[in-house]
C-alpha cells in the first residue's frame, strides 16, 4: 500500500512537536495510533536512522534495545 506521507516525515514532525526526548517504544506507539497504515518496527528504526544520518535527530542507546530520541533541529 502506498503511503500519503513518507514515514521519515511523520517521525520528524512528531519529534519536532515534542518538548524533550522520548523513548523509541513510546514514539513508535504514538505514531502507530496517529497513522492509518501499518508499518513494522524495523521500518520505524530505518526511518530513525535516516533522520539521524541527515542530522535532524539524535538517537542514543540508554539500555539494550531502548533508544532515546532527541530533536536537534533543522540544518542551516
Amino acid at each position: 500500500m502506498w503511503r500519503q506521507l513518507p514515514l521519515n516525515y511523520i517521525v520528524l514532525e512528531r519529534v519536532r512537536k515534542l518538548e524533550g526526548p522520548i523513548k523509541d517504544e513510546d514514539l513508535f506507539s504514538e505514531i502507530k495510533r496517529e497513522v492509518n497504515y501499518d508499518f513494522s518496527f524495523s521500518d520505524f528504526l530505518k526511518a530513525l536512522m535516516a533522520l539521524e544520518i541527515r542530522g535532524y535527530i539524535s538517537v542514543s542507546l540508554i539500555r539494550e534495545n531502548t533508544r532515546m530520541i532527541t530533536y536537534i533541529g533543522e540544518k542551516e
